[in-house]
């Protein structure tokens, strides 16, 4: 194993260099150790952080700067924690020049976190429908705290609430040379390494960076439950978790690197071959170690994406995998066979002289033995069969831990109570406490509900005098701006045109009997599944063809909306798909759907939100706002922007 060569710049900053000149390459890491403040009731800004100082200088716009690094042919990131560079070693100073700018003159610009902050929520809206963000959002603040910063979760309002102020405040307190970590491997030698530091960053000013405090995270007392609803989900994101108090270079660390590989480290550990190998019930399942210089800022981690039907089997599955490491000696074969791999793993990565510099940084930094990284392959080896079993009595508690679902309460909550109390969550961590929904006046029924909807949209006479119909629909994904156009024409002819700048991304079309769609210049006609499926939804009204002879409908109940009481009915259509149709007690209009199809990784189910209702043509009223989740492109929010009545539609347009 190699050594890094170090020094110390006159302004502080720590460097190790590590020589390879089999390519005219250098690249330079900066690694901050500070400890900042938690980010409070602006959570999100040190996200930016990297953003808002590489866009522009005191002496260079945003497109100027970028145009001098594509020139170069180099890479400049940065984070809220850390610089990397890389560039050729002829084009090495001029990198490292605007990178001592960026560092000394940066242009903090409003309109660039203004467009972060929009990123962000936009962002943040995906994250609304997608389990494994709602897992990660639970299991952090479970684990830490809201008031740590391991566990402070952004969100819309925290997002809002960032100001460049606080964002500069941040740079300036924490990016300073002093408590700075330069790795910088390749083509050069010691000597143009410092050379090139003390020239680049001298005016880089070294100042006293403060030190802060947080509150020490709690481990579970025993065993605790925390759901995440996303109804209608056909999966459960499942983590069995809890914080561990180790730090690295501790001497049980490489032990239980070999207990967790061997639990579930790969596709050859334990839960991977038993939750989905044996049983089927995923296409995964792994666990995870994490050491960490705070007290109990380690983290373990068992996790499946598991089919909702065997949510809590795959639960008991995974703690009983964890107590059999506990109490029975590991096979020596599979002892062995994790040890090799551990070997190679770490002998491969020797080959990259960028990972001698981060050993040579980590020992420092963390203040770990002076060999731990010499030393690691005989005592990788060292590890016994008993040393598994005492490290994860130690560190692998199945009895103590927080077991998170980001799945379909209704589903998996009742399940669940076998394994500890349950808590339900929404995605920012905060408790759900399900108010009794309002009971059911006697003289109501699902077709009662169904036509009170009608009737607070325009009536049925009304609709009934619609022959076509255009909705115009936007949304913005990505910063691109998407319209959805929608035609109706009576009886049951239906166009519906996903588009962006003109170019159609997705056309459907149903004339009345025959159908097909086209995406990405490919066609595919309807079978008889979708003829069916599109016949329904080529309604005018759909609540009006609810009422047809051939849907069933059932009152299951009230549920809340939003915090609001809701009738729900159970609507079946000819082709036996079920819709779940939400209406409000008080204002009669549908609020929301939930429709259950088949999709490229079976069931899949979308919800649909319908919001703000208002006033349109011929005396009817729209939704003025639709959120949709479950489909390929996750939550969408579409918003109307034109309405168009009986203007006489051809035919011809649905061809």
């Amino acid at each position: 194993m190699g050594t890094a060569q170090s020094f110390v710049s006159s302004n502080g900053i720590k460097v190790f260099v590590v020589e390879n000149h089999k390519l005219p390459s250098v690249s330079y890491s900066i690694d901050l150790d500070i400890r900042p403040e938690v980010q409070g009731d602006m959570v999100g800004f040190q996200d930016f952080i990297g953003d808002l100082i590489t866009a522009g200088t005191k002496t260079k716009t945003k497109d100027q700067f970028n145009q001098e690094l594509d020139m170069l042919g180099a890479t400049l990131s940065i984070g809220n924690d850390g610089i990397y560079m890389q560039s050729l070693k002829k084009n090495s100073d001029k990198l490292l020049a605007l990178c001592g700018e960026v560092l000394t003159s940066p242009n903090f610009s409003q309109a660039e976190l203004d467009k972060l902050k929009k990123q962000a929520k936009s962002g943040l809206a995906q994250n609304q429908d997608d389990p494994e963000a709602m897992s990660r959002n639970i299991t952090s603040i479970l684990n830490y705290g809201k008031n740590h910063p391991y566990g402070e979760v952004m969100t819309e309002k925290s997002v809002d609430k960032i100001t460049l102020d606080r964002c500069k405040k941040f740079f300036e307190t924490y990016f300073r040379p002093n408590v700075a970590y330069m790795a910088v491997v390749g083509d050069i030698t010691l000597a143009e390494a410092k050379t090139q530091v003390e020239k680049h960053f001298a005016k880089w000013q070294k100042k006293a960076v403060p030190v802060a405090t947080y509150p020490t995270p709690k481990p579970p007392t025993g065993a605790a439950v925390g759901i995440v609803n996303k109804t209608g989900a056909v999966q459960s994101v499942i983590d069995v978790t809890y914080p561990v108090n180790m730090k690295q270079g501790s001497p049980d660390e490489i032990k239980l690197k070999v207990a967790n590989g061997i639990l579930g480290g790969g596709s050859t550990g334990r839960l991977f071959q038993n939750l989905r190998e044996t049983h089927a019930w995923t296409y995964g399942s792994y666990s995870s170690v994490r050491s960490d210089e705070l007290p109990y800022g380690g983290s373990f981690s068992a996790t499946a994406n598991s089919t909702t039907s065997a949510s809590d089997s795959s639960v008991a599955e995974i703690l009983k995998e964890m107590d059999k490491l506990r109490t029975e000696l590991v096979p020596a074969e599979q002892l062995q066979g994790f040890k090799n791999y551990m070997a190679g793993t770490f002998a491969l990565g020797l080959e990259d002289p960028k990972t001698l510099a981060r050993y040579a940084i980590n020992e420092k930094k963390y203040n770990m033995p002076k060999d731990y990284y010499k030393n690691y392959l005989k005592n990788v080896d060292a590890v016994t069969a008993q040393d598994v079993m005492d490290v994860a009595k130690k560190y692998i508690t199945p009895g103590v831990a927080y077991i998170t679902v980001a799945g379909d309460k209704k589903l998996v909550a009742e399940k669940m109570k076998k394994f500890g109390p349950v808590t339900i969550y929404d995605l920012n961590g905060n408790i759900v406490k399900d108010a009794p929904a309002a009971a059911i006046p006697s003289n109501v029924s699902a077709r009662s509900v169904v036509q009170k909807h009608i009737d607070m949209t325009g009536g049925t006479a009304a609709w009934e005098k619609v022959k076509d119909m255009t909705l115009i629909m936007g949304m913005e994904m990505q910063g691109m701006k998407i319209s959805i156009n929608t035609t109706r024409k009576s009886p049951n002819k239906l166009l519906i045109d996903v588009n962006m700048a003109g170019n159609s991304l997705q056309k459907i079309v149903f004339d009345g009997t025959n159908g097909y769609m086209t995406m990405q210049g490919q066609k595919k006609n309807f079978d008889e599944t979708e003829t069916k499926q599109y016949a329904d939804e080529a309604n005018m009204n759909r609540e009006i063809g609810y009422l047809g002879a051939d849907h069933k409908l059932s009152l299951k109940g009230t549920e809340k909306v939003d915090d609001a009481d809701a009738y729900l009915i159970e609507i079946t259509k000819p082709n036996g798909d079920i819709v779940m149709a939400y209406y409000d007690v008080k204002t009669g209009y549908k609020v929301k759907s939930e429709e259950t199809e088949d999709g490229p990784q079976g069931k899949e189910t979308q919800t649909t939100y319908f919001l703000d209702y208002k006033d349109g043509k011929g005396g009817l009223k729209f939704p003025q706002v639709i959120k949709q989740s479950g489909g390929p492109m996750g939550l969408m929010e579409m918003k109307m922007q034109s309405i168009d009545i009986n203007s006489g539609v051809s035919d011809e347009l649905f061809k």
